[in-house]
């Protein structure tokens, strides 16, 4: 009874999830037909209305394309299954031969199955490149559209036909203004008072508190003195002390004006454009006065002189002013009923003066550099002299091109040049000060590893650099969107780019994803750090305890940085989602170069790794090497640094130290022998020369006992009876000393017991005189 029904719980189960899956199928399949339905419907929107929303239907043509792409996903899954089956039941009988039902019904069911999903695949494929080309059909009917408002040409604004109906306008909208703003006065008196008060507020926050905080920041931070680092310190302080009380200002102003019912909602977002206006003049004013510090010479960025830097603050605050008063009118246009006559006026103006003062700055009497500060150079710089020129250039065709009638695109190039070089100008500032703050942290954590002695100073630089490297990458990531915003592209569109970039866009069969890449890094470089940490941990709270030698530490903490470096290594590579088995295939390709080219390489590589594990050498030893001698300073993967008696650096290749002959005095010890000769006259008792050689060598506390002195009589010299001092010392490193402290007592003692030091002597044999052998003088 119990087998019954374990048997018929698994028919039920199969039939149900059979069922499941063919109404799974049915679901997608009928997704794929609903979405083709839908992008016939926008395909013909398109080409019936030539007025409708391109990016509402663009925004609708990216949901259906990646509906589609994620759908495909269990279709073709389900296809492979389906495949598979099939290929279990084998290839179908040829004619004439037999199949039994069940197998045949179960084929005939399969391959249905089989046509109805691949059909659905290839249409849902259909769907995904209708979908492209459609977006690209709207993409190029929106550049269309832009292109020919921006080359569109009319009057120009200064003709009698623009300025007769624009001051029209202008008269018509002030009339308005005055007659809102009686209604305005008629309201409640307090509401006018708190806003005075406001006012007043603001104006105590933006002149009195504004200079005494930027005084006090000056004041705290100039004791440093004016570093390169402590001046862009300086110079971002002074701008948030700048912008803050303004901001403050015009945000209580603001509110309060909105809290007493001043502002309707038709005069809301009136009100809301000239805060910006104000917050945008803050923010220049601030960043210009802190670069370029007019006043302050030592705390100058840019190098210029002072009245050239007086003069840059001027024109940059002007052309904040105009675009600043630019926008508060486009916001008020609607309000005020403006005309297109004086809309028009307003851009040529715009164009107009903003050219005049990009002219201006482009001069080269402005950017001329302070007596002291030559090494910047800039005006030898063949760029810079290229950019200036081209400024001026645009700048008078912009003047040209707004008088001839050609408004919008003279208004679009000059306000473009402004808006993007202070998005560059404030990118370059952001990233002065990052630098600095990575610089201070990257000379603390130096200090740090020059005081543990436990990672190097080029590791930590290295991983500093990366991060800077990351921080760039970020800082470009965050501009680059607002530059594109900039240039005239919609958000919608900015923020479509920034997710196929930053999640992946393909190129041909391969998907590149900044998000991946970003992510392997991170990774990589965390791995990196943690490995850094746990050397440093083991260093302290293992290594030191157990009193290890320190060629064994390096040893290890050399092996286990190796090992963090292969796990980061392997992380990334899996993180960026190439597959092992193709890198197997690669390592293999390359394996034919490395065996031709890349052989001393390895060669080297698996020599340092001899070296670590059988540590014939190690970090500390005093080895003699055909290149010289000196102490092991670093085991790397390629070479070995040996440091001279000199300090000079001796790097030797790893493979040198495995295949030829190597002294290494501190191998199994530190004890070393030190042998000193010494001659003394023929007249002189040895017995009591040895006795007095004895008596120095036991004397010098730096000489151990064991093993025991000795005093060797070589022998009988040219003029001199020889001798030598055999002593064994503790450390290789007191040799010299050793050998001095020994000369200079020996010499002593020999001195009072009256023994005497031989001078070499020689005999000299004249055989024949100059006349003897026929040389005459003449």
């Amino acid at each position: 009874m119990d087998m019954m029904r374990v048997f018929f719980t698994i028919v039920v189960w199969t039939l149900f999830s059979g069922f499941n899956a063919y109404a799974q199928s049915l679901t997608v399949v009928e997704g794929v037909e609903t979405r083709r339905a839908a992008i016939e419907a926008i395909a013909s929107e398109i080409e019936i209305n030539p007025n409708v929303d391109y990016l509402s239907l663009r925004e609708e043509l990216r949901a259906i394309r990646a509906e589609a792409n994620i759908a495909s996903r269990p279709l073709r899954n389900m296809r492979d299954d389906l495949q598979a089956d099939l290929d279990r039941l084998g290839p179908p009988p040829s004619e004439g031969a037999g199949e039994a039902e069940d197998i045949r019904r179960t084929r005939t069911s399969l391959s249905t199955e089989f046509r109805d999903v691949d059909d659905a695949i290839r249409q849902a494929d259909l769907n995904i490149t209708r979908a492209t080309r459609l977006l690209e059909d709207i993409a190029n009917r929106r550049r269309d559209a832009f292109y020919s408002n921006i080359f569109a040409r009319g009057p120009s604004p200064l003709s009698p036909v623009i300025l007769k109906p624009a001051v029209q306008s202008f008269v018509d909208g002030k009339a308005k203004f005055d007659q809102m703003a009686k209604e305005k006065a008629g309201r409640s008196r307090l509401a006018f008072i708190l806003l005075g008060l406001a006012a007043i507020v603001a104006l105590v926050l933006f002149f009195p508190v504004r200079r005494w905080t930027d005084a006090q920041i000056i004041k705290r931070i100039q004791a440093g003195g004016a570093a390169q680092s402590t001046r862009t310190a300086v110079a971002a302080s002074r701008t948030l002390a700048r912008l803050a009380p303004g901001f403050i200002g015009g945000f209580i102003v603001y509110e309060t004006a909105l809290a007493q019912g001043l502002l309707g909602e038709n005069t809301k977002a009136l009100a809301l454009a000239g805060l910006c206006g104000l917050i945008g003049i803050f923010v220049v004013d601030g960043v210009a006065t802190s670069v370029f510090a007019p006043k302050a010479r030592d705390w100058r960025l840019i190098p210029i002189r002072s009245r050239a830097a007086m003069t840059i603050r001027v024109l940059l605050w002007s052309a904040a002013v105009l675009f600043a008063v630019d926008a508060f009118l486009n916001a008020g246009a609607e309000f005020f009923a403006a005309s297109a006559e004086l809309t028009r006026l307003q851009g040529g103006l715009v164009a107009i003066l903003g050219a005049v003062l990009l002219f201006l700055m482009t001069r080269e009497s402005v950017w001329v550099l302070q007596e002291d500060h030559t090494e910047f150079a800039i005006e030898s710089r063949q760029n810079w002299k290229i950019l200036r020129h081209a400024g001026q250039v645009i700048a008078i065709a912009a003047i040209i091109a707004a008088l001839v009638g050609y408004t919008a695109l003279a208004r679009y190039v000059v306000t473009r040049i402004f808006f993007l070089g202070a998005i560059v100008g404030l990118a370059w500032f952001t990233r002065s000060l990052i630098q600095t703050l990575i610089g201070y942290y990257r000379g603390r954590a130096v200090k740090r590893a020059q005081a543990d002695e436990v990672v190097e100073e080029s590791e930590e630089r290295l991983v500093f650099f990366w991060v800077g490297i990351i921080a760039d990458i970020l800082l470009t990531a965050f501009t680059a969107p607002i530059a594109l915003m900039i240039m005239g592209f919609e958000w919608v569109e900015v923020r479509d780019w920034m997710r196929d970039a930053f999640f992946g866009f393909q190129i041909g069969p391969i998907t590149i994803s900044i998000a991946q890449i970003i992510s392997a890094i991170v990774l990589f470089v965390v791995i990196l750090l943690g490995t850094r940490f746990i050397q440093r941990g083991l260093d302290k709270r293992v290594f030191a305890h157990a009193k290890m030698d320190e060629g064994v530490r390096n040893s290890f903490r050399t092996l286990i940085g190796y090992c963090g470096l292969v796990i980061a290594a392997i992380a990334a590579v899996a993180i960026l989602g190439l597959k092992l088995a193709n890198v197997a295939i690669i390592a293999g390709a390359l394996s034919v170069g490395i065996g031709f080219g890349l052989q001393s390489i390895v060669n080297n590589f698996v020599s340092g790794l001899i070296l670590l594990f059988e540590r014939p050498i190690k970090v500390g030893d005093w080895i003699v090497v055909a290149s010289g001698e000196g102490f092991v300073k670093r085991i790397s993967v390629r070479s070995t640094e040996i440091e001279t008696f000199d300090k000079a650096s001796i790097i030797v290749p790893n493979s040198e130290l495995i295949s030829s002959a190597v002294t290494n005095w501190t191998h199994k010890d530190k004890y070393s022998r030190v042998l000193i000769a010494v001659g003394v006259a023929y007249k002189e008792d040895p017995d009591r020369v040895i006795e007095i050689l004895y008596q120095v060598m036991r004397d010098n506390r730096r000489v151990v006992s064991k093993p025991e002195p000795f005093v060797y009589f070589q022998g009988f010299g040219d003029s001199s009876l020889d001798f030598e001092m055999r002593v064994f010392i503790r450390s290789p490193d007191d040799r010299i000393i050793v050998q001095n402290e020994l000369r200079i007592a020996t010499f002593k003692a020999f001195r009072e017991a009256d023994i005497e030091i031989p001078f070499p002597q020689r005999d000299l044999h004249i055989r024949s005189t100059v006349e003897e052998k026929g040389f005459h003088k003449k």
